[in-house]
C-alpha cells in the first residue's frame, strides 16, 4: 500500500508537470515529466522486466530533460549536443543486456542516471545541482532494488529517491521562468499599448525594454537570436523559450511599476525558420500579455517579405 502510494506521487508530479509543459511549452518540462511517468510504472506493475524497462526509460528523458533544462538556463554545458547521444546509452543497454546480463545492464543503467544528474550539477544552478543530487542519489538506491527486486526495504528506498528527485523537479520548475536577471528602467517615450511594427526604435526605448536581436549586443535585457551557441544566445527556433522570458518580464516589470516593452528585431528570420502560423500565434500570446501588463511589443522592420494573405492577418493581429 505505501509503494502504491510513491507511484501515486510520481503520477501526480508527472501530470503537475506535463500540464506545465503545455502552459509553456518547454521540452525540459515534457521530458522531466515522461521520466518520472516511467519511474511510476513499476510501482503498480511488479515485474523485474518492467523495472529495468522504467529505469531505461527514465534515464534516457532525465538526459534529455537536464540537457534542455541547462540551456533554458542559459547555462548550456560544452558539447551539450553530443551529450544527447548518452539518452540512447540506456535503451541499448536494455536491448543488448537485459535479461541475458542483468547485473551489467542494471550497472549501466544506473549509471546513466548518475551521469545524468552529475551533468546537470555542472550547469552552476542551486536548482539544478539539487536535481543533479536527487539523480546521483536515486541511481544508487535503484540499483540496490534492482539487486534485491522482491526485497520491501530495497523498494521503499527506491521509492523514496524517486520521490524526492520528483520534488525537486517540481521545486525548480514550477516557477514562470529560470531567467530573472533583469534591468527595469523607464522606457522613455510612451509608445501605444499592444503590438505595434517600426521601421526602427528610439535608443531611449530599447534602453529599458526586453530585446530579441538578430545583431549581438550587451546589457542584461539583450538576447541574441541565432543558432551559435552563446551564453546570451537564443535559438530562433525556440520561441517557446523568447515567450516565456518576455512574459516574466513584463509581469516584473509590471510590478515594479515600469511600463513593459518588448522589441523583436528579426522577424522575417523567425518566420524563415519556423513558419508563419508558430510565429503568428507566438505574437498573439505577447500581444494578449501585453494588453495584460499595459505593455507594448514592437516589432522592428516591416512586412513586405509577407504574402498578402498573411499582411493581412499580421495587420489584423496589431488592430
Amino acid at each position: 500500500m505505501i509503494e502504491f502510494a510513491f507511484g501515486v506521487a510520481l503520477l501526480v508530479a508527472y501530470v503537475l508537470l506535463f500540464y506545465r509543459y503545455h502552459f509553456t511549452s518547454r521540452r525540459s518540462m515534457a521530458y522531466y515529466s515522461l521520466a518520472l511517468f516511467a519511474l511510476a510504472v513499476p510501482f503498480f506493475v511488479k515485474d523485474a522486466g518492467v523495472y529495468f524497462a522504467s529505469l531505461a526509460f527514465s534515464a534516457a528523458f532525465l538526459w534529455l530533460a537536464n540537457i534542455e533544462a541547462a540551456d533554458e538556463l542559459f547555462k548550456p554545458l560544452p558539447n551539450a549536443r553530443e551529450f544527447r547521444y548518452l539518452a540512447l546509452v540506456p535503451l541499448a543497454a536494455l536491448i543488448f543486456l537485459f535479461p541475458e546480463r542483468p547485473l551489467a545492464s542494471l550497472l549501466v543503467l544506473a549509471g546513466s542516471i548518475a551521469g545524468a544528474g552529475i551533468y546537470i550539477a555542472l550547469a552552476k544552478s542551486d536548482d539544478l545541482r539539487l536535481i543533479g543530487f536527487a539523480e546521483v542519489v536515486f541511481s544508487i538506491v535503484a540499483a540496490i532494488w534492482g539487486l534485491a527486486f522482491s526485497s520491501v526495504p530495497s523498494e521503499l528506498a527506491a521509492a523514496v529517491g524517486a520521490v524526492l528527485m520528483a520534488y525537486a523537479i517540481l521545486r525548480a520548475f514550477m516557477s514562470a521562468s529560470f531567467f530573472e536577471d533583469f534591468e527595469f528602467l523607464d522606457s522613455g517615450p510612451d509608445v501605444k499599448e499592444g503590438l505595434l511594427i517600426m521601421p526602427s526604435v528610439p535608443e531611449e526605448v530599447l534602453e529599458g525594454a526586453l530585446v530579441f536581436s538578430r545583431s549581438r549586443g550587451d546589457g542584461p535585457n539583450r538576447f541574441w537570436i541565432t543558432k551559435v551557441s552563446d551564453e546570451r544566445a537564443i535559438s530562433p527556433t525556440n520561441l517557446a523559450k523568447m515567450l516565456d522570458m518576455a512574459v516574466k518580464f513584463m509581469a516584473r516589470a509590471g510590478e515594479k511599476g515600469v511600463r513593459p516593452v518588448v522589441v523583436i528585431d528579426g522577424l522575417e528570420y523567425l518566420m524563415l525558420e519556423n513558419g508563419f502560423t508558430p510565429v503568428l500565434k507566438f505574437l498573439t500570446t505577447l500581444r494578449d500579455y501585453a494588453h495584460l501588463h499595459g505593455g507594448t511589443v514592437i516589432l522592428v522592420g516591416d512586412d513586405s517579405f509577407l504574402s498578402e494573405k498573411e499582411r493581412t492577418l499580421l495587420r489584423r493581429l496589431m488592430g
